[in-house]
């Protein structure tokens, strides 16, 4: 893996890395009001998406951005790499 590279030169907006923790949170918080709403026979309460549990916004960073094509500069060389 050491010569792989990223295709798209994209990048997340706010400062941490990932949202991966963030997610997992999210889902847990999901499958869990999803289990006590079957458990207790209120099925008509069951959420459908994970955001009528938790919000977007609160996950780790802001989403992902397009940088641009700079093939030159050195940020640019460390952000595509994998």
């Amino acid at each position: 893996m050491g010569k792989s590279k990223k295709k798209t030169p994209a990048c997340t907006w706010c400062c941490c890395k990932s949202q991966k923790r963030g997610k997992q949170i999210s889902h847990r918080k999901f499958r869990r009001k999803e289990a006590t709403y079957i458990i207790t026979g209120k099925y008509e309460l069951l959420p459908i998406r994970q955001w009528e549990i938790v919000e977007q916004w609160d996950l780790g960073g802001d989403g992902k951005h397009y940088c641009g094509h700079y093939p030159d500069e050195e940020w640019y060389i460390k952000l595509m790499r994998k």
